[in-house]
């Protein structure tokens, strides 16, 4: 198999401190900004994905098991909300965890921290975009970009909050930045591709989808950017975004390393994932409100630009 992206990778672990995690430490989620707005739906879709009214950024990749990490050892002495399963210890995992409750302190597996975080329910997810946008640290958790309460879990009612900073995913949000390029800059002539990796067909060597042989995520980043600069939205993990689905379940896109190509395709919406399940292939990945790129954030955009120019 051809991995492709290795500076880009080498990149990501530079801006984001991905080779280790301590306690406390502040992360950095490298985004990148999702243009266009007001496009038009995708039409192979019946019209109803991928439109959004407003510019955002989204996560240049999914949350690794560091940025996890680095959340568990701030938030979960005592883990109180279960954020963190003991399968992350496993072959599949990437995050391991020492001590006794009240004490309880995490680290990465080595070779791993790269690696997309899983074993996540969707409620994990939103925990961790509370904590980012209340500033990290002791940020708390519980209110935020979503206000979580016994019974809006329970009933899966939570929405995304107004003057949000950073969430889940929405899943137009998701869809825009895997699928979308506009045909005057290159892309399909309905402006959506079949697949997230800029074209109507894929190989293994543009996405970790089953039949590749290896049955095992990657580091993030292992394969080229798409037109927005985003990596990993085919294989890998599921992603979770924050649609309801027939009430009782939370969305999901971007297939996984487990299931074959048809589950990256943009035709694909599983409905059958409860919001609290914790899967092996699943994961999630953030959105950002606009804001000033540091320097970092600025020399990762265009690293990604020009290598997307040479591609």
């Amino acid at each position: 198999m051809s991995v492709k992206s290795i500076i880009s990778v080498a990149a990501i672990a530079a801006v984001t401190g991905l080779a280790g995690t301590s306690a406390l430490a502040q992360i950095t989620i490298p985004t990148v900004p999702i243009g266009n707005p007001g496009n038009a739906p995708d039409p192979t879709t019946g019209n109803r994905f991928g439109s959004v009214s407003y510019t955002y950024n989204i996560g240049a990749t999914e949350v690794t098991n560091a940025q996890y990490a680095a959340f568990l050892n701030a938030k979960a002495a005592s883990d109180p909300f279960a954020l963190y399963n003991t399968s992350m210890a496993g072959s599949f995992g990437g995050i391991t965890r020492s001590g006794s409750a009240g004490s309880y302190t995490y680290s990465t597996v080595s070779g791993r921290a790269n690696n997309p975080v899983n074993f996540v329910s969707f409620w994990d997810a939103t925990r961790f975009a509370n904590w980012l946008h209340n500033g990290q640290g002791s940020g708390n958790t519980e209110t935020g970009a979503y206000t979580l309460t016994p019974g809006g879990i329970s009933a899966n009612t939570i929405t995304r909050n107004a003057g949000w900073r950073w969430a889940v995913t929405s899943e137009n949000e998701w869809y825009k930045a895997a699928y979308h390029q506009p045909a005057s800059a290159g892309g399909d002539s309905d402006n959506y591709w079949l697949y997230p990796t800029q074209g109507n067909t894929i190989t293994t060597a543009q996405a970790n989808y089953f039949g590749n042989g290896i049955n095992n995520t990657l580091p993030v980043g292992s394969y080229a950017a798409n037109y927005y600069g985003t990596f990993d939205m085919g294989g890998n993990v599921w992603e979770w975004n924050e649609a309801i689905i027939l009430g009782s379940n939370r969305g999901l896109r971007g297939g996984s390393v487990s299931l074959d190509d048809s589950s990256l395709r943009a035709g694909t919406r599983p409905d059958v994932f409860n919001p609290s399940v914790e899967g092996s292939f699943v994961g999630f990945r953030v959105a950002a409100i606009p804001t000033p790129a540091s320097a970092a954030l600025l020399a990762l955009a265009g690293l990604v630009a020009a290598r997307r120019r040479r591609a």
